[in-house]
């Protein structure tokens, strides 16, 4: 990969293990500047690094991303209009549902049973607590991860390795990243079909529209499903 791609890569991986400091921190400053309790701190002390740290990611590898020249063969050629773009988001939104209907029969047909995944639970049960934290999971998660994953993994590897491979490759760190190995084919997955879109239709839009799309409405649905 290009070193701006390699430098992006490694910002985002900084920033995402940051967390270990940061939130640890900004929960000592909710405890000594309010009178919220230990739990209430922990909780925000999580919501609010995330919210910051991935701000602060996408401050910092959009201006390093699309500075010029392009990187990326994968968005060489003719891309698709603006309407066909709004088709792959809904087609790739009901096809990365279908393929997780079928993992998750893999799974259960392995495992015997499956529960929901730690990491969508951690999620629904923070926007709980703070609804702000949608904003998080529905657009700047998927936005900086497709920017990463995507455009830069996918789209750095395809310049230098077969394209399919780098599909393989950028898919597997998005799942390993996800920190929920039980699920791991589900993001694997999931990842595959992203690339799969960015691919076709060489708009890293329609990647991040279903992915965001995806986000949203699986917190909607697991905050009804909770709520009743």
């Amino acid at each position: 990969m290009a070193k701006r791609y390699i430098t992006i890569v490694l910002v985002y991986l900084l920033l995402l293990f940051s967390a270990s400091i940061g939130i640890p921190i900004v929960q000592h400053i909710l405890l000594s500047m309010t009178s919220i309790s230990i739990a209430d701190a922990q909780t925000y002390g999580v919501i609010a690094w995330s919210i910051f740290s991935n701000l602060l990611s996408l401050a910092i590898i959009i201006p390093m991303l699309y500075k010029k020249p392009k990187e990326n063969k994968i968005e060489v050629g003719i891309k698709t209009t603006p309407l066909l773009s709004i088709v792959w988001i809904i087609g790739g939104v009901i096809g990365l549902y279908v393929a997780q209907i079928i993992c998750s029969i893999i799974l259960t047909s392995i495992a015997g049973s499956m529960s929901e995944s730690a990491n969508t639970e951690l999620l629904v049960n923070l926007t709980k607590s703070a609804p702000i934290f949608l904003i998080f999971i529905s657009i700047l998660g998927p936005i900086l991860e497709e920017l990463v994953f995507r455009k830069v993994i996918f789209g750095g590897l395809s310049n230098r390795i077969n394209i399919h491979v780098a599909a393989v490759i950028s898919s597997l760190f998005f799942g390993l990243l996800h920190g929920d190995i039980s699920f791991l084919l589900t993001y694997f997955v999931i990842g595959l079909i992203l690339c799969f879109l960015y691919t076709k239709t060489k708009r890293i839009a329609v990647s991040m529209g279903a992915h965001i799309l995806m986000n949203t409405i699986v917190l909607v649905l697991s905050l009804g499903i909770i709520g009743g």
